[in-house]
């Protein structure tokens, strides 16, 4: 079979790595970029090193005449669902960068959009990938830990740039440099309403060791004005008590303003036999405890790539500790050989959902909300619209 041919849509920092990532990726060819920003185009036909793809400014214009049998989307969460859905319905396989959308109804719309069009769809959460997911994963299908009842999953991140853009050449601005300049543009962060939002790092992983989906949610935060950040009208922190299909409960927490030391993700799964917890520090490890084990405390651990699932040569040195190669790699498979991407359009939506309904009850008193089951059911036929596609 031919090499899949990729277009590559949003030129941005995400973007623009891609473009060396696909570079790695066995039967993927990028052949064409679009960016509206004049020189972030040009930076990527640099990357690209190819005289041979063309550069778009116009999306539509390079589903017409690019010849693309794929389309990567990097670009605003906010604008994912259109690009999304113009691209299957031209006919295009689709892989997205996280989160899927800021909205329940683009949530369906992508559902629907996908169901309707046969194509394969992928969202690049990264972190899934990692081999501390498989090892719990493993240990949760086995039940060493014994019943999954109570899970912690957060992301605090103090990000310095992403809250503003020079309008003219695409490159993100600290604070201070947006005070003196003239084409300073608010960027990303401004236009996520809720950090609770950006979820998919920390509900991805952990719905892939449970196997299981959301059902229920509550949220609260901090008041709708940063302590951190003078006139940003956003909540420093959000924190979210999730319940399961399986009956088990999440506590997921996500802040950006303030400063945070690395690593920014923490995570930890509790059962009736033991416990798995990932480092809260640099200078920290991994820890692990099991009740069955005449242990008194938690003990260090380094997970590994495993012998049965080595990293490959080309995976290494791509973005995320190089984790960035395998949703780009999984999607390219997946066309190829005709199978479910890793992370198809329902993980996707489990993903989204339960943290823009979380977002949704943090503005409604804390209020309790239902999570949709987007999965065809008894109540919904393949292609068939929900009684409440527009919940929110």
């Amino acid at each position: 079979m031919q090499d899949i041919k990729v277009g590559i849509v949003g030129m941005g920092h995400r973007g623009r790595a891609w473009i060396n990532t696909f570079k790695r990726v066995k039967g993927a060819k990028v052949i064409a970029l679009c960016e509206k920003i004049g020189p972030l185009l040009k930076e990527g036909l640099k990357i690209a090193e190819d005289s041979k793809v063309k550069g778009y400014q116009d999306f539509e214009k390079m589903l017409k005449q690019a010849g693309l049998d794929a389309v990567a989307i990097v670009v605003e969460p906010e604008n994912n669902a259109d690009l999304v859905c113009e691209a299957l319905e031209r006919g295009k396989h689709v892989i997205c960068e996280v989160p899927l959308s800021y909205t329940i109804k683009d949530c369906w719309r992508v559902v629907l959009a996908v169901e309707k069009s046969g194509l394969k769809f992928s969202m690049a959460e990264q972190l899934r990938y990692s081999p501390y997911i498989y090892a719990w994963r493993k240990m949760v299908e086995e039940e060493v830990l014994g019943k999954i009842v109570f899970v912690e999953g957060q992301y605090f991140h103090g990000i310095t740039t992403r809250f503003w853009l020079d309008a003219e050449t695409g490159k993100q601005l600290t604070w201070k440099e947006a005070k003196n300049n003239s084409h300073a543009k608010k960027g990303r962060m401004w236009y996520m309403p809720h950090p609770i939002l950006y979820l998919p790092h920390e509900l991805s992983p952990i719905l892939k060791v449970l196997n299981d989906r959301v059902k229920k949610v509550a949220c609260m935060g901090t008041r709708k004005k940063s302590y951190y950040r003078e006139n940003f009208p956003i909540s420093d922190i959000e924190v979210a008590l999730m319940h399961t299909e399986k009956d088990t409960v999440l506590r997921m927490a996500a802040g950006f303003n303030a400063p945070t030391p690395i690593p920014n993700h923490w995570q930890h799964i509790m059962g009736t036999k033991g416990e798995v917890e990932t480092n809260r520090s640099m200078n920290d490890k991994m820890k692990i405890w099991l009740a069955d084990s005449f242990m008194n405390t938690k003990m260090d651990i380094d997970w590994e790539y495993t012998p049965y699932q080595p990293a490959p040569p080309e995976a290494k040195g791509t973005g995320h500790g190089s984790l960035d190669y395998y949703p780009l790699a999984n999607f390219i498979k997946s066309i190829k050989e005709d199978t479910l991407p890793e992370m198809d359009v329902y993980k996707a939506a489990d993903t989204a959902a339960p943290a823009i309904l979380a977002g949704v009850s943090a503005d409604r008193g804390n209020q309790c909300l239902e999570v949709p089951n987007f999965r065809p059911n008894e109540k919904r036929q393949v292609g068939e619209k929900p009684n409440k596609m527009d919940i929110i």
